[in-house]
This record gives structure tokens, sequence and C-alpha cells, in this order.
């Protein structure tokens, strides 16, 4: 269970500055308190009430929003007003729940008689105290205890002088049957009251689940989210793999992963390995068991009563089985240590739980260090489980504000020389010589200036793929800038764990045929054979040709193009299907109708001049699918975007510019700070910036070479 932790002795106060401090803001702390009464502790109100408890939370939040966007005196005010207006509706509801106890704080050392004993639903619950010091504007604060850190449970809370204090005491990780406990109301500066409880939770249930393969019918891993509904926190399965020593403290390294999917499947999961037994407090839990984009989820709600045993079977049936089509999925961005034979089983265990077939477990680095080691490298280092795979790569050369970062598949050996850092080709070079394969990350978004390399090497033909669908996030415009430039791009994607969510929440299909093998699948990569999603899934080809391959043409006929989107009908559905030439749709097909699981076009497309053409397609939740290119070459011409081409190509030199712009600054920084300098970036890029700037150059080279082109192909067009 997701816990809020904070010793008896030390403890988390959420309000508005000091609770002394002069403040107008009305009801300070009362943001925090809503949150956490809505989310975590509804319980102590009546059923009817929970709803508005709701639209309190939520209004609370927008106010807070508008205060700060607020640039005038007049939207101030407004927002004030309505601040207050939210304020009163929540001390109302404070006013009227049953559950809340009133103390009097009178500045005296004082104990209170005992309160009746109060039964928790469970392990976790709340006290709501309603302090007077006084006829002050009330304020509110929100505390929260682990009583799994003390025996010895006096809880403070601390209160301000001449006012009303709305404290919320939650509690997480209470003993079963009965604890004695002491709050110690507190005005700083002044003696205690001291108010004795007792709490009572409920004996446990037992929760038995096993969950089956839809293709074999025996227990398989998954994963799985399991949420108390008394509370809304969500439970660990008592034996959910904790992935947190393989992630170097990078990331979101905590054991549930909050996944990125699209629609009502986002939430947080744990990776469960097969059957399991949980003791649970009793109520109803809400239980969504996934496995993988290929598969309709499982949701349901299970009561558990104290001292029974509910026994559950699931069996996610596959909505689709790609490989039966010949396509196999992959993450080509997994960070993950494998030192140890149970590094890889949980790994595997991992993979297999989302049903992803390959996952390329990368070592990171930069200039300075390396993260997420691995026991070794190549073939014999993969671990292979029928037609699951786990094969070492690397995210390395990775520079923020310089040149972006780079990613490397089925490498023989980590490639790394800090002396030639910021030379990206001598990696993409070796990992090449090695069988490998190398490519870019994150041009979904453009961070960390990967424009810029890649305006230097993918025109060279030294890059195999681009990362351009990653954290539910499709990015096309790098993508289409290079194609329309005329240069070969194959689209990949990764969930670039554990910064991500879950292994394959984004994933690359490759097309390998009925036979699935790891170097098959690299192969199609290579060949550019591939498609990425979050959910839809795509079939596209011209004539014979599937994504990656040329048509090649003598002259200008027609063309037949087929695509189609489908979807998980209890998940998601294809609301539009594109097809994308030179960037732009030139057919499209939508739905609105969510019992449509399917959108497809059959049409013909004149050959033209030549182009690139791919399929795009949305789902309904959200998802997003998208096919590497098809070129249809027109002998004698590019398949570029040739009326945008000057543009095209004042882009990417622009980007060269930049390069020879950081480079000039780092040396010039160098040269002030001294040969000395610990700026290992500054002195590195200063240092290999001649060879980089060569790099640049060549690469001007070519894009001189493309107008003179762009020129010579003017008549042929006509």
């Amino acid at each position: 269970m997701k816990r809020l932790i904070a010793c008896c002795c030390a403890f988390t106060m959420l309000c508005a500055g000091p609770l002394w401090a002069q403040d107008t803001e009305t009801l300070p702390g009362a943001p925090d308190l809503a949150t956490a009464l809505a989310k975590y502790h509804a319980y102590l109100f009546a059923p009817a009430v929970r709803e508005e408890l709701d639209a309190i939370n939520r209004d609370m939040r927008e106010i807070q929003r508008e205060t700060r966007r607020a640039t005038t005196d007049e939207a101030r005010e407004a927002a004030r007003t309505k601040r207050e207006a939210i304020a009163a509706r929540l001390s109302a509801i404070l006013e009227s729940c049953p559950a809340t106890r009133a103390i009097e704080v009178t500045g005296q050392q004082t104990t209170l008689p005992p309160m009746e004993p109060i039964s928790l639903p469970g392990d976790s619950g709340a006290f709501l105290f309603k302090v007077r010091t006084g006829d002050g504007p009330a304020r509110c604060v929100t505390l929260t205890f682990d009583l799994s850190q003390h025996s010895n449970f006096r809880l403070p809370v601390e209160v301000a002088p001449g006012c009303t204090t709305w404290a919320l005491v939650s509690l997480e990780r209470v003993p079963q049957m009965k604890t004695d406990m002491e709050i110690e109301f507190a005005i700083p500066g002044q003696p205690t009251t001291l108010l004795p409880v007792r709490s009572i939770t409920p004996d446990h249930g037992t929760l038995s689940v096993t969950v089956l393969s839809d293709d074999t019918g025996k227990p398989a891993p998954s994963m799985i989210q399991l949420v108390w509904k008394t509370d809304g926190h969500d439970v660990r399965p008592g034996n959910a793999v904790n992935f947190g020593p393989q992630f170097d403290s990078q990331g979101n390294w905590d054991g549930p992963r909050k996944t990125n999917y699209p629609g009502k499947l986002a939430g947080r999961y744990w990776c469960v390995p097969g059957p399991f037994k949980t003791s649970l407090a009793p109520g109803e839990y809400d239980i969504v068991i996934t496995r993988g984009g290929e598969h309709v989820a499982v949701f349901d709600t299970v009561n558990v009563v104290s001292n029974e045993t509910v026994e559950r079977t699931y069996r996610p049936r596959r909505w689709v089985d790609m490989r039966k089509l010949g396509w196999y999925s992959g993450d080509d961005h997994v960070h993950a240590q494998i030192l140890s034979d149970q590094d890889a089983e949980n790994l595997m265990t991992w993979i297999q739980a989302e049903d992803v077939h390959l996952a390329n477990i990368v070592k990171m680095g930069d200039i300075f260090r390396t993260w997420f080691e691995q026991r070794g490298f190549g073939k014999e280092y993969r671990v292979v489980d029928k037609d699951y795979v786990l094969s070492p790569g690397q995210e390395c050369p990775r520079t923020h504000n310089e040149l972006g970062h780079t990613i490397s598949m089925n490498i023989q050996n980590m490639i790394r020389n800090t002396e030639q850092y910021y030379l990206y080709d001598t990696v993409f070079d070796e990992a090449h010589r090695q069988g490998g394969l190398s490519g870019y990350c994150h041009t979904n978004s453009g961070i960390f200036f990967v424009h810029r390399d890649m305006s230097v090497n993918i025109p060279k033909n030294k890059v195999d793929f681009i990362e351009m669908l990653q954290f539910a996030n499709m990015g096309t415009d790098l993508f289409y800038d290079f194609l329309n430039t005329g240069f070969k791009v194959t689209a990949s994607a990764g969930s670039d764990v554990p910064w991500g969510g879950t292994v394959g929440e984004v994933r690359i299909y490759a097309y390998t045929g009925k036979k699935f093998t790891a170097d098959r699948w690299f192969d199609a990569v290579k060949l550019g054979h591939t498609f990425v999603t979050n959910g839809i899934m795509l079939d596209f080809s011209v004539e014979k040709a599937i994504p990656g391959d040329e048509v090649v043409v003598t002259e200008d006929h027609p063309l037949r193009v087929h695509a189609r989107a489908w979807g998980d009908a209890e998940r998601e559905v294809p609301s539009k299907l594109d097809i994308i030439v030179h960037g732009a749709p030139v057919k499209t097909v939508e739905s609105a109708d969510a019992n449509q699981d399917a959108l497809e076009v059959d049409f013909e497309i004149p050959a033209g001049n030549g182009f690139w053409i791919a399929a795009r397609a949305e789902g309904n939740d959200g998802s997003r699918a998208h096919t590497t290119p098809i070129y249809v070459v027109r002998e004698g011409l590019r398949f570029w975007k040739y009326d945008g081409i000057q543009d095209l190509i004042a882009k990417r030199e622009t980007s060269l510019a930049e390069i020879e712009k950081i480079v000039a600054e780092a040396v010039a920084g160098r040269n002030a700070m001294g040969q000395e300098d610990s700026t290992r970036t500054v002195q590195q890029l200063a240092l290999q910036g001649p060879e980089l700037l060569k790099r640049v150059e060549d690469a001007k080279a070519i894009y001189a070479d493309l107008r003179a082109t762009a020129d010579r192909e003017a008549a042929l067009r006509k």
C-alpha cells in the first residue's frame, strides 16, 4: 500500500506556512486537507456527502491555479471571492462530519478523559479534530503518522493560538486489534493537552489470486493494480517484484510502476510473477489485471471478509495475437541492472507480464560515469525464455545541453571513449562494426538538443532508428523533417523505465515473419519493417511493400495503398486513420462509434515524382500508432518534399550553426577558466571541438549538394 510516512516524533504538516503566521488566505491549509479527505478518508463521511467532497477538492485545486494566473487586481479579487465560497463549503462539511471530535486547548497542562474507542476500517484510517484555542479565523492542518516506526504512540499536533484548527490525523500501518495512543495538542511554547485514544482494527481476510495465460491456460506473470476502495490506497500483492535495487536510485525507482497508459488503464501496477495470497483489511477492492497491449484488461471488484479467504482466477483474453501476423513487440529503452540470475529473472518476469518479446536493457553513461551495470554484452549475455529476450545495449553518449542522447542495440561490448564523447559517429560506426544498431532517444520531444547531432549523422546514413513515441507522447516534428529532406528514418519506441512507467507501455513492432529470434528482430528494425504504438495496431502496405521498403517506379502510374487500424473493443478503438505523404494527410477516415473496432482504407495514389508514405492512427482513448514510411522512389529523383526543401535544409543548417556556437563558447570558456578547470564538459567539448567541427563541415557539404540536387531535379520534375 502506498504510504505517506512520518515517524511519530517527526510529522508532516501540510498547511499554508506556520500555523501562527499572519495570513490573509481563507482557511489556510484547506486544499491539502480536502485532498486527503477526498482521496483517502472519504469513509469518514456519509455516502451522500462524498460527491460534494470530491467537487470541493477539484474546485480548490482549480482556484489555486486561477490565483496563480491572476495578474490584475480584478482577477485576484474574483479568485479571492471564489476561494471564500469554496472554503465555506468545506467548513460546512467538516462541521457536519459525524467523525469530528471537538477539543478545547487552554494552554494549561491537561490530560483529557479518554475518547470512546474508534474503529478504523483497517490498518490505516484517520481522526478528524476540531481544536479550539480562541475565536480567530479557522485553519487546517494535515498530518500523517506511520505507527510501524515506534512503540510509544504519542502523536504531536501543533495548533495555532486564538483560533480553530481543523486537524486531520492520518494513521498508517496501525497494528491489528487494539492500539492505545495519545494525541498531544500544543500551541508552540505552551503546555500540552493530551487526549488518550484507543483504535480498534478488524481482523483481516485473505485474497487469493491466480492469473492464467490465454495461450497456455497455465499461471503466468501479470501486472496487477489492487486498490482498497475504503481509502483509495493501492495494495502490494505479497509476491510482487521489487525492481528498486536494479534501478541505481534513478528515476521512479519505487516498487509499483505508475504507468503512462492512456485512458482507463493509467495507474500504479505491481509486477506479479504468479499466484499470490495477501492478507487484507475487510472491504471492497478494485482489481485491474493487464498482460500487455495485446490482451483485454480485467476489471473486477472483490469483497474481502474478516477471517475468510476469497479466491479469484482470471484469464486475460487476447484481443489480437500479432505473432500470428509476423509482428513481434519490443521496447528499445529499458534501464535496469543485470548482475545476477535473480536480476535477469526479475526482468524476464516483467517483460512476460507485459508480453514484450524483446527488451533492449541499456547501460547508461555520461561523460563522468555509468549506471545500470550489466554482467556482459553480446549474444552470450542475452537472456532468452522461449520467444522472450533480454538483450544488453547502451544509452551513451548522452549530453543534455549539447547534442542529445543516443541508444544502441545488439552490441558486443560497451562503446565509450570520453575523449571522443562528442563525436557520436564513432559510437555509431563501432556499433555497426559489432553488428548492432544505433539511434537517438527522446526525438518525440526534441529535448536535449538532439536535433543538432541528428543534422550531422542522419545525412551520413549512420543512424538506424529514432525514438518517436515515449511517455504516451507521439512526436513527429523531427521525424517528418528528416523524411521530407529525403533521408530514410525508422520509427522506434521506448519506455525509458525507470523514468517511464512500465516496460512496453509504448512499443515498437518489428516484422520478422512467423519465426522469431532476436537476430531476425534486429534485422527487421534495420530494414525499417516497424511500427510504433501504445494501443492501436496498424497494417500498412503499398502494392506488396511493407514499412521500410522501397517501391521504385519509372513512370507515373497508380499505386494500390491499403491500411487498417484496429483496437481492443473493451479498451480503445481507432477514432482516426490517416495516410501521410510528406507529413500531411492525403486520406483520412474517422469514426466516433465506440463499437467500431477497425478503420480501413484501400485506394490508389499516383506515383508522381516519388514520396514517402506512412500510416498513422489515433484511438478514442488517446493512444497513438505510426508506421515507418514506405519509400516511393522515382528513378533519378529523391523521395523528398521538393517544394519545401530549401526551408528544410535551412533548418538543418541552423542546427549545425548551433553546434559551431557551443563549440566556440566552450573554447572561450576553457581559455578563460584555464587548462585545469574542473568543468569537464566544457574542457572536453573544447578539446574535441575541432574534430566535431570537421564533421559539421562534412554535413554542410552534404546539404550544399542537396541544394544542387534540387536545382538539377527542377527540369526533371517538370
